[in-house]
């Protein structure tokens, strides 16, 4: 009914738009340092907040049912009472005992008036004498509510503007309609108290929320120093166990890299490389999560074509990957340095090669039980190729990889890896299988072939829209000498529909083998050594010196 209403009306808009309010600002800085800090807080602190604010929902909601129902039951009772007692006195036109009965309703304290009217809607008595032997005027702005055993409800406004509730009940006699009683309940009392209802819950889940945001600043005050002495800490650490770190090699959002000697006491020594949590992040458990789980899932790789891991784990709150040191750059750089695309036979070397590691990598099973671990890397692009001044190619950076032994960790909808190197049910959210790596592949070796980077996008939201409907431009319109052959296995790789693509990276290696043969391609890691040499040894290029 009207009051129930407007109150429930009103707290679920208030209850939606918080809901609404709290989403929006728990994306938007999930991911900032503070949150991550006291993720596990501020989680407990919005469980107790939801939990006042849906008691408190559930409160206003009862109180104003009931309210309704006494405010409805009121004006029911008191119109059928006054019907039937002004019965004989209307039939008599006994306007004095007409008007004792009005009187006996002031006692009502939401009453804004009572009367009883005759036959002809002719008023025979009101709670405002004046108003006798006058027409009667119903509510204005009438709408009608409920009825109870033809007992009519009818909401409206009174004559000063007062929103109210018109109560009226037939009076008769031998069946026979004489008049009309007539109860007229003031709703603004009402309308007022489930304001202050509403005023005082607001209040309250306010209070809560700012105490709870209070409790956690002071928290943080002791969780912000610890992070900051252990980021001073890490940041003038320049050894990690046995590990001598010499230079900082590359620095990511989540973790750096370092040129490091690891040290015996025998004296053996050996070049490796030092990815270690970025000091800021050293107290983030996610982040820690995510970073020992990278280490885990790709030192279970031991594959020529595989950045190998040596040893990870903590020492001295650092967090650390020991891993092969690639004495060379990144597929990206090469290409950068390039400024074109690679000639075809290294080319397809160079991809042949990384089809190997893949396939490796989405084949391997576990050693107990002989389970397919299904590890799919999910990022595969240029800045993860690794090429040495060995001429050796190797896949890096398992960070966001999906094995199935922990599908737990990646939850449908979300989207990871580069945008410009995403498969279409890779940018949609969809389940992923090893053929999303090898989209990503079709895309990395058009991109090596031509210099040209198929997809550029500003956000995600670009890259859902765009990836699973933008056509990609054939290798032979864009590089006329391109061989028939090779175009097909590139765009065979690139199929929006994976069941057209191919479904494995042995399949892409066997007619990448067949190509090469057909053509008569000997090119190897040799010609790919002397490369890094003579091509990449000039100014600031120079990494590989012989």
């Amino acid at each position: 009914m009207l009051v129930n209403n407007i109150a429930v009306r009103t707290v679920a808009r208030a209850k939606a738009m918080t809901t609404q309010i709290v989403r929006s600002v728990w994306a938007r800085f999930a991911d900032k340092p503070f949150v991550a800090r006291n993720r596990r807080a501020i989680v407990a602190i919005l469980i107790v907040w939801l939990a006042i604010f849906s008691a408190g929902y559930m409160v206003i909601r009862s109180s104003a049912a009931n309210t309704n129902l006494a405010f409805y039951r009121t004006g029911f009772d008191a119109v059928r009472n006054l019907a039937a007692k002004s019965r004989p006195f209307v039939l008599d036109q006994d306007v004095l005992a007409l008007n004792t009965l009005i009187r006996e309703t002031q006692t009502i304290d939401t009453l804004a008036y009572a009367a009883i009217v005759d036959h002809l809607n002719v008023i025979l008595a009101h709670t405002n004498g004046a108003m006798a032997n006058r027409p009667f005027r119903p509510l204005g702005q009438a709408r009608e509510l409920e009825a109870q055993d033809g007992t009519r409800a009818i909401a409206g406004m009174t004559i000063d503007q007062k929103a109210a509730v018109g109560f009226f009940e037939t009076v008769r006699f031998a069946e026979v309609p004489i008049g009309q009683a007539v109860v007229v309940l003031d709703i603004s009392r009402l309308n007022a108290r489930a304001a202050g209802l509403r005023w005082l819950y607001a209040g309250l889940t306010t209070l809560v929320l700012t105490a709870g945001v209070a409790l956690l600043l002071w928290l943080d005050r002791g969780k912000r120093k610890t992070a900051l002495q252990t980021q001073l800490a890490m940041e003038s650490v320049d050894r990690v166990g046995p590990y001598h770190l010499k230079a900082k090699i590359a620095m990511g959002g989540m973790a750096e890299l370092f040129e490091a000697d690891y040290l015996r006491e025998d004296g053996f020594r050996r070049k490796v490389a030092i990815k270690r949590i970025r000091p800021h992040l050293a107290q983030n458990a996610d982040f820690i999560r995510m970073f020992t789980r990278e280490a885990r899932l790709a030192a279970l790789l031991q594959h020529p074509n595989i950045v190998q891991i040596f040893d990870y784990g903590k020492i001295e709150n650092v967090y650390f990957i020991a891993m092969e040191y690639v004495d060379g750059k990144n597929l990206d750089e090469i290409l950068g340095a390039m400024k074109i695309g690679l000639p075809v036979d290294q080319a397809v070397y160079i991809v042949g090669e990384i089809c190997k590691g893949l396939d490796y990598s989405h084949t391997r099973v576990d050693d107990e039980s002989g389970t397919p671990l299904d590890i799919i890397h999910r990022d595969i692009s240029p800045q993860n190729m690794l090429i040495s001044c060995k001429g050796e190619v190797k896949i890096s950076d398992f960070g966001i990889s999906k094995a199935q032994s922990e599908p737990n960790l990646t939850q449908a909808g979300i989207i990871k890896g580069k945008l410009a190197y995403m498969s279409p049910e890779q940018a949609l959210g969809h389940s992923l299988d090893a053929r999303a790596d090898i989209f990503a592949l079709g895309l990395l070796f058009h991109e090596v072939l031509t210099g040209l980077r198929v997809f550029r996008f500003e956000n995600e939201i670009e890259a859902i829209r765009e990836i699973p409907q933008r056509d990609i431009e054939p290798l032979s319109a864009i590089i006329k000498q391109i061989p028939e052959a090779l175009n097909r296995i590139v765009m065979k790789c690139l199929a929006k529909d994976r069941e057209a693509r191919y479904q494995s990276a042995a399949e892409v290696y066997a007619d990448l083998m067949a190509f090469r043969k057909q053509a008569r391609m000997s090119y190897d890691a040799n010609d790919l050594s002397i490369f890094m040499h003579e091509r990449l040894t000039e100014g600031d290029e120079a990494d590989c010196v012989v």
